[in-house]
């Protein structure tokens, strides 16, 4: 399995959010640029970046630390307020790998298409943030701050035609809360989808959370607040996790 390595970006500072309330900011010291060069010393092969005033704002506000950061030898997935075909263009110029698409893929589903078509459906990550209710994931939109009547699993499989094959899923209850992920989540979405390749993130604690989600069948797994707050061995991790692991 793939640990990815999360950086929120606000302001041009690393920051993580409490189940994706802005009012529940934590800044962090080191700068963006430079925490992404630690963790590729420590043998990350990608890192995740999320552009949180453009997901509030529906509107990209980092290009420029992105491309920096993407002129790294590491590969990027980035996103945080994609909502148009020339911003999900400029993303790519400034050399990240992989788009992650959200809000659009919930709430205009015909614009998230024609992306889809115009860079290929592989440079795709749909991140669908879901609240559980009724014992259903009702999917989030606008940096979470606006819930939907859409459920995950007919998103899925609107998506999965257009031959999208990487999702990243949030339970928003546990991110940033590190009390541990929604397993039961990840189970049913692996049996519903098993040709998808999924990306887990929020309220992992510790190594034996990954090793629970590896066992599960999840491709790659987000660690953010874990990596901040926590003396866990990113390194020796990545050394277990992605021995026999291909980025293609």
């Amino acid at each position: 399995m793939l640990i990815i390595p999360a950086i929120d970006i606000y302001q041009g500072q690393c920051v993580r959010l409490r189940q994706g309330r802005f009012n529940e900011m934590t800044i962090y010291p080191e700068r963006p640029e430079t925490l992404a060069a630690r963790y590729t010393k420590q043998g990350i092969k990608r890192l995740h970046l999320v552009d949180l005033e453009g997901a509030k704002a529906g509107e990209m506000k980092q290009l420029p630390l992105m491309s920096t950061i993407a002129a790294s030898t590491i590969k990027v997935q980035a996103g945080g307020g994609i909502r148009s075909l020339a911003t999900a263009e400029a993303c790519l110029k400034t050399g990240v790998e992989q788009l992650v698409i959200g809000s659009i893929a919930v709430t205009d589903r015909d614009l998230t298409s024609k992306i889809i078509q115009k860079i290929q459906p592989e440079r795709v990550i749909l991140a669908l943030d879901v609240r559980i209710e009724d014992k259903l994931p009702q999917l989030s939109v606008h940096g979470w701050q606006t819930s939907t009547k859409h459920h995950l699993w007919d998103v899925v499989s609107e998506y999965q035609q257009l031959g999208i094959t990487h999702i990243l899923c949030t339970d928003i209850a546990c991110d940033g809360m590190m009390k541990g992920p929604n397993f039961n989540l990840y189970e049913e979405a692996i049996e519903r989808f098993p040709a998808v390749r999924w990306q887990a993130s929020g309220g992992v604690r510790h190594w034996q959370d990954i090793q629970a989600l590896e066992k599960l069948g999840v491709n790659a797994v987000i660690l953010g607040r874990l990596l901040y707050e926590s003396d866990f061995d990113l390194s020796g991790a990545i050394d277990v996790s992605e021995a026999n692991y291909s980025l293609s």
